[in-house]
């Protein structure tokens, strides 16, 4: 899986229909360590820039990262 930092945050209290019923919900870009940039939600506690984060799923097309030190990291 992915890892990176967080570039930059907004949380959504307005959302699509598809996801009305998981506001207030955290988007983050993530500065991935290979050099690119991807746009994705964050499962679990609120990130803020600069932490590290890694990918833990893709579900319905939408990544999802948690904090890097999140359980189940070695």
């Amino acid at each position: 899986m992915r890892t990176g930092i967080i570039y930059t945050d907004t949380v959504v209290h307005l959302a699509p229909e598809r996801f009305a019923a998981d506001v207030p919900y955290q988007v983050v870009i993530v500065a991935l360590d290979e050099g690119t940039r991807i746009t994705a939600r964050i499962e679990g506690d609120r990130v803020a820039i600069g932490d590290k984060v890694r990918e833990v799923a893709v579900r319905e097309g939408v990544v999802y990262f948690t904090h890097a030190s999140a359980p189940g990291d070695v």
